[in-house]
């Protein structure tokens, strides 16, 4: 359990260092746009799926757009690479429980 809470640190660090930002650890939703040319976006995209060993889900893909998500343990994010805006938005939302699991709490004794 420690190596996956770890894991998602850093994978939660590389994603921020994808949009330029400082890594804060956080279940509230949290959007991050910064300036970007189109191609240095789509290029972070593949950088970061290289550096954390997770091929990301598109969900859109255009002549100047791409939008893309990585799912890490606990949180979902997802990334828009805009050409017309020349923008790159990340956007950290929690994961939704999958039907059958328990919540940590749940599992506590105390």
């Amino acid at each position: 359990m420690v190596g996956s809470k770890w894991r998602g640190l850093t994978v939660l660090t590389g994603l921020a260092v994808l949009a330029g930002c400082e890594a804060v650890p956080t279940a509230a939703p949290a959007d991050q746009a910064v300036p970007m040319a189109f191609s240095a976006c789509l290029s972070r995209i593949d950088e970061t799926a290289t550096r954390i060993g997770q091929t990301p889900a598109i969900l859109a893909e255009t002549s100047d757009s791409r939008i893309v998500r990585f799912r890490d343990e606990g949180e979902i994010v997802t990334v828009t690479c805009d050409a017309t805006t020349a923008r790159m938005v990340v956007q950290t939302r929690p994961a939704p429980i999958e039907a059958g699991a328990v919540p940590v709490e749940a599992t506590a004794s105390f």
